[in-house]
């Protein structure tokens, strides 16, 4: 069962702005059932109007990530995890494409235009 989320971003569900599609990628139950984003993203997410796609997609892969580390705390429970950080990064991985919208649809920037990693010659 998943957690109730009372708000999202901090938009109560029953203000005005809860059927925008932000929210609604935010808050929506599902099909699929989606944990939601912790509380300080979703804010984050609202206050940069990110593109409900953007959200949607960092929803599914904190989804997933969160998954994979019950997984590991049940077939690995010695294993020390930052479960927080895991899912905090997991939740904002893809945060800067709120700069670069059409990243999300196409590929991203060119190689050329990230900084070099002292490639071997």
């Amino acid at each position: 069962m998943l957690p109730d989320e009372p708000s999202c971003g901090g938009v109560p569900p029953d203000h005005p702005r809860a059927g925008d599609p932000l929210h609604r990628a935010l808050a929506d139950p599902g099909p699929p059932a989606l944990r939601p984003l912790p509380p300080d993203v979703g804010e984050l997410l609202v206050r940069l109007a990110a593109p409900p796609r953007l959200a949607a997609h960092l929803r599914a892969v904190h989804d997933v990530a969160a998954d994979l580390l019950d997984w590991v705390a049940r077939h690995h429970p010695d294993l020390p995890v930052d479960r927080d950080a895991v899912l905090f990064g997991a939740a904002t991985h893809d945060i800067g494409k709120t700069l670069h919208p059409e990243e999300l649809t196409g590929p991203g920037a060119p190689a050329r235009a990230r900084p070099s990693r002292g490639r071997c010659s």
